[in-house]
C-alpha cells in the first residue's frame, strides 16, 4: 500500500535523525564545547549544534505547524543568528539532550496526526520557504534543516579523527 505524504513526510525526519544519532554516536568521548577555527570563522561545537536542532525542531515542527511546543528555556541562546555561549554559560549536557529527544519525539507524535488537508494549510506565522507558507514546506524545511546539520557534525568527526566509514 502507498504511503501517505505524512507518512513520507515522517520518513525523511526520522532518517536525518538517524544520521543525526550516528554522527553523535561516532562523537561520543569528544569535547562538546570545543570550537574548531578554520581561515579565522569559528565552527559551531557539537553541544551547540544539538541544542540548535532541538531548538529548531521545536519552532519549526510545533510552533509554526500549530503544535504545542515544548517549553525550552534556554532556546533564545541557540536559535538563528546567536553566538556561541561561554563553555559556563550552557544549559546542562543532560537537559539539552533529554530536550533533543523529547522535542523530536513530541513533534514526530503530532505530525502523524496531521492529514493531507494539514500539509496544505499555512503555518501559523506566515513563514514562507521556497515561496511557499505551508505546512508541508515548513516540515520539508525542518528535514533539510538537520540534515544539513548532521553534516556540519560529519565535518566535526573528521575535524576530531574520528573515522565515520
Amino acid at each position: 500500500m502507498a504511503k501517505t505524504e505524512t507518512e513520507v513526510l515522517i520518513e525523511m525526519l526520522e532518517m536525518n535523525r538517524d544520521l543525526t544519532k550516528f554522527y553523535l554516536k561516532k562523537l561520543e568521548g569528544q569535547d562538546l564545547y570545543k570550537v574548531f577555527e578554520v581561515e579565522g570563522k569559528e565552527l559551531n561545537s557539537i553541544l551547540w549544534l544539538i541544542a540548535h536542532i532541538t531548538v529548531s525542531e521545536n519552532w519549526l515542527l510545533l510552533v509554526c505547524t500549530g503544535g504545542d511546543r515544548v517549553k525550552i528555556p534556554w532556546a533564545r541562546q541557540f536559535g538563528l543568528g546567536s553566538e556561541i555561549p561561554k563553555k559556563e554559560d550552557y544549559p546542562s549536557t543532560e537537559d539539552i539532550m533529554t530536550q533533543f529527544d523529547n522535542v523530536h519525539n513530541t513533534a514526530i507524535n503530532y505530525i502523524k496526526t496531521l492529514t493531507e488537508e494539514d500539509l496544505a494549510k499555512p503555518t501559523t506565522n506566515g513563514v514562507n520557504f521556497g515561496g511557499e507558507d505551508s505546512i508541508r514546506a515548513i516540515i520539508k524545511h525542518a528535514a533539510r534543516h538537520e540534515a544539513t546539520h548532521a553534516g556540519h557534525l560529519g565535518w566535526l568527526c573528521k575535524l576530531f579523527g574520528v573515522k565515520t566509514i
